[in-house]
């Protein structure tokens, strides 16, 4: 398998380095004077390469002298491709300064360097048609439905796969499992704290098991007060979880203050947590949960002293507290239950029937999911050896639903190829054979952005556009044929979803997957395959040493104080550093890794500092996230030299002005910050023509909203402003700036503390932006902008502080695509007259949110609503018993009333929504 693995990332990195000599002979061939033959060879060459690696890719038990050789093609690749990206970036650098000395001596070097660099590429190119002549046999080449090419039409996912993994596995199976863990849990002949164990090798389903109780009725509709969910995991950090805890359970800042001993009224929660020692906060715990009846998960448990670690913090009692730990580990499970190993449910595999019924709900189209009569058969001996295990049932099944058609052939290749292997392996292997076949199975596209997901630790939830956006600023992805590298990104991303190769975590407005997690089984094959093929390194606490012979690429450090990099490692082909962990990364100064791509520290809290010259080097960087770095204030002047940036996220920094070299960032997309960090925006940010998305940043003249008019491919635009900053001529500049941007405005956040002026500015755009599609609003209005009723795009609006009459809601309801709806604090001015939701409007609604404020709903009103939140009601809620397409109903408030009364309410309607319920102190 690593050897298919090799090929296609080999022909991968070839098919990149052949468009960039490509493109470089189009576009600057002066500078490449000498040496077009060679380009053209090496070119054309490539074709011969790929189709060779293509035809190995499907071979199996190559010898070893070939499995040397598709590794050593990779690593010629990568220096390749490292060489020509340098050379490349290097001489752009320099065209500014000689435009007119195209014959200068730099010049003149910097050309005899390139053609240098490709003379040996050739030698090296010559040497592997050399070897390809030796190795290759035609009759021994195969094109049986390999992959070579994007047809991203194809191989769009199918929305139906999407939501299967978690519905289906959820569904099948389960009840009797479910109700025997919730008679343990609502056991009233229990009264102490009882812990239950779930035991299970991986990929059994025990955190599904888990889930479906934590998110039971019976037990969310208040039986428990704090709830928690705690992943653990293998790397876990006991501070950490502990943190997580406080988080969950709702410890109020008192309580931390009390605990931590601090009066600093300028530290907020977080800090006051990253304060505190371990002692302290487990003693937060312990006084919080005091008395309470409480219900905790802790999520696949791998050591004893992680979970003696963890129930220190627990308070025994007798209210009736429980805790259910998840674990593969036989002596945890031991450790950890409850009453001499009487709680141990050990989970067993589904059975035959079971089995089918899932994996034809995995592969087969609803409502039936019948399998054609020719199929069962085959079906049925391929589901054997999958030997009951959900993980390798959705796994399979999502491979052969990905099939365009259901080929009988097919399916008998698949049976015949997993035979071998699952008869002499054991069950672990069994699993890691299923999985790797999967990834086998990918086009070579996907291959490196599946890869890509093993630097991510254990149980980590990734945001699909981090994700793309990383894949993109690495090269991983780009685009295809006009199609621009974002889209292809993005339907990647879709593709591993619907293989189910990735667990989808969160879904956004559109139904979209918003972020993912890997299955921890399939995460030990990723990093597996990584390690073989030198893809990317992680460095964590279980690292005990980092290859000293290969050349690292990609460093993913997650985290410990003790994962230092062993003295002179080499890091000079270094692509990308990713930091995963709170404390100071073992990569400080950048100024060495003149190959970067993208420097990821999100969440990396230790760094506050950065060196004055610690970007003037990086000529090729792409991505550059300081998102959730709370210590850093500043950036340095370098930041400017960065001359390939497209992506810079400051958001959840105390970065409040950028420096004026920002500005020189002219292949900018992307500049991310917060209305809790805003910094001024830029003078001269006109230059930024490449800029699509833009805040939150703080318009504070005049000429800033100007310039930001001319930003005419702006996509996504945030502005803040202060209470003194809108004059008379700042209102008309906003009212010109939404005009001058009609026509690319996707997405508009505006904030604004103070007084009604905002309303004259909005009311007042000429040409307004009704390609809007998401609209954010905080601020005095009074009543919506004339034009609010034109917007027939927009999916989702946030309304706060806008202090709206109840009359505008009549605007809302007719808006014909809105799907999410947040009526945040004082959205409307009237918060005891109910807002009116009657059977006319709102016709695609399917998530409201209302905040202190009267609401009714008639018979037959918003009839797509899935989800409703409800905060702090000022009275009774009206009508939900009509909201027939109802799955979900949040409530928040100190009426104990109302929450009784809307429990009978969901346990008597029609569609059974869960009800999620929490009775707040009263202020």
């Amino acid at each position: 398998m690593e050897t298919t693995i090799a090929t296609k990332l080999v022909e991968f990195s070839f098919q990149s380095i052949a468009g960039k000599l490509g493109k470089m002979l189009e576009e600057e061939a002066a500078l490449l004077a000498g040496v077009e033959d060679d380009v053209r060879y090496i070119v054309a060459e490539h074709k011969s390469i790929t189709s060779f690696l293509t035809a190995i890719s499907t071979r199996r038990n190559l010898d070893v002298e070939l499995k040397n050789w598709a590794q050593e093609l990779s690593e010629v690749a990568y220096d390749a491709e490292d060489s020509i990206d340098e050379f490349d970036c290097h001489l752009r650098s320099t065209q500014g300064f000689f435009k007119h000395f195209l014959r200068s001596i730099k010049l003149l070097k910097d050309r005899r360097n390139i053609a240098t660099e490709i003379k040996k590429l050739k030698v090296q190119v010559e040497d592997i048609k050399k070897r390809h002549d030796r190795y290759f046999h035609p009759n021994e080449a195969t094109s049986s439905g390999t992959v070579t090419g994007l047809d991203m039409t194809d191989r769009y996912s199918d929305p139906r796969i999407i939501g299967h993994f978690v519905e289906e596995t959820q569904l099948v199976g389960i009840k009797q499992s479910r109700d025997k863990i919730i008679g343990w849990v609502m056991d009233e002949n229990c009264p102490e704290l009882t812990a239950i164990s779930l035991l299970g090798f991986g990929g059994l389903g025990k955190t599904t098991l888990a889930k479906t109780v934590y998110d039971d009725p019976i037990i969310v509709e208040g039986h428990f007060q704090p709830r928690a969910w705690i992943a653990v995991s293998q790397n876990y950090n006991i501070k950490e979880l502990l943190k997580k805890i406080i988080r969950q359970i709702s410890v109020n800042e008192k309580q931390i203050r009390d605990v931590s001993g601090c009066r600093d009224a300028r530290l907020n929660t977080e800090q006051l947590l990253n304060m505190m020692d371990e002692s302290q906060l487990v003693q937060t715990v312990r006084g919080h949960l005091h008395g309470k009846r409480y219900f905790i998960v802790f999520d696949d448990v791998w050591s004893v002293e992680a979970w003696e670690s963890l129930s220190i913090a627990l308070p025994q009692g007798k209210e009736g507290s429980r805790v259910i730990v998840t674990t593969r580990i036989k002596d945890v499970a031991n450790t950890s239950c409850s009453r001499n190993r009487r709680f141990i449910f050990k989970i067993s595999p589904l059975s035959p029937e079971l089995s089918w019924e899932l994996f034809c709900r995995k592969v087969f189209d609803a409502p039936d999911y019948n399998c054609p009569p020719e199929l069962e058969n085959i079906g049925r001996e391929i589901l054997q050896k999958c030997d009951g295990l959900p993980l390798a049932i959705v796994t399979i099944g999502g491979l052969l639903a990905s099939k365009p058609d259901n080929n009988f052939e097919e399916w008998k290749d698949l049976r015949d190829h997993l035979r071998l292997e699952i008869q002499t392996n054991d069950t672990l292997s069994k699993i890691n054979q299923i999985l790797g076949l999967s990834y086998n199975d990918l086009p070579y596209y996907l291959k490196p952005c599946f890869l890509f997901l093993g630097t991510f630790p254990e149980d980590y939830e990734i945001r699909r556009k981090r994700l793309m956006t990383r894949w993109v600023a690495e090269g991983i992805v780009s685009g295809v044929g006009g199609f621009p590298a974002e889209k292809v990104a993005e339907r990647c991303f879709n593709e591993l979803v619907s293989r189910s190769l990735v667990q989808p975590s969160e879904f956004n407005d559109n139904g979209k997957v918003k972020s993912c997690r890997v299955h921890d089984m399939m995460l030990e094959v990723i990093i597996s395959i990584s390690k073989k093929v030198n893809f990317a390194v992680l460095l964590n606490e279980h690292t005990t040493n980092l290859p000293q012979h290969q050349k690292i690429r990609r460093l993913s450090w997650q985290g410990g104080s003790s994962t230092e990099l062993v003295p002179n490692t080499d890091l000079s082909h270094l692509r990308s550093f990713t930091s995963l962990g709170e404390d100071v990364p073992p990569l400080k100064d950048y100024r060495k890794h003149r190959l970067l791509r993208a420097i990821d520290l999100e969440g990396c809290r230790a760094i506050d500092y950065f060196h004055p010259k610690s970007f003037s080097k990086l000529f090729l960087l792409k991505y550059l996230s300081l998102r959730d770095c709370n210590n850093i204030s500043a950036l340095p002047d370098s930041i400017g030299d960065l001359q390939n940036l497209e992506f810079l996220d400051i958001r959840r920094t105390f970065i409040s002005k950028l420096p004026n070299t920002i500005v020189k960032l002219q292949k900018l997309v992307y500049l991310l910050g917060s209305p809790f960090n805003v910094f001024k925006f830029p003078k001269g940010i006109r230059k930024l023509k490449r800029l699509s998305t833009f805040g939150m940043a703080r318009a504070h003249n005049v000429h800033s909203l100007q310039e930001t008019g001319q930003l005419v491919h702006l996509h996504k635009l945030g502005i803040y402003l202060s209470r003194s900053d809108l004059s008379l001529r700042m209102l008309e500049e906003i009212s010109a700036l939404l005009s001058k941007l009609n026509g690319s405005l996707r997405s508009l956040k505006i904030w604004h503390w103070g007084n009604n002026r905002l309303k004259k500015a909005l009311d007042e755009v000429a040409s307004p932006p009704l390609l809007l599609c998401k609209f954010y609003i905080y601020g005095q209005l009074g009543e919506l902008p004339p034009w609010f009723a034109s917007l027939k795009h927009v999916i989702k609006i946030t309304l706060s502080n806008t202090r709206l009459q109840l009359e505008d809601l009549q605007v809302l309801r007719n808006l014909p695509a809105l799907v999410n709806l947040d009526l945040s604090w004082k959205a409307f001015v009237n918060s005891d007259e109910d807002l009116v939701f009657d059977r006319e409007g709102f016709a695609q609604l399917k998530f409201l949110e209302i905040v202190e404020q009267g609401v009714s709903f008639e018979e037959g009103a918003v009839r797509s609503l899935e989800i409703l939140k409800i905060f702090r009601p000022p009275k009774s809620v009206n009508g939900i018993e009509h909201l027939h397409g109802l799955k979900e109903v949040h409530i928040q408030t100190e009426n104990d009333d109302i929450i009784e009364m809307l429990k009978n309410i969901a346990a008597n309607h029609s569609n059974r929504p869960k009800c999620f319920a929490k009775l707040l102190k009263s202020a």
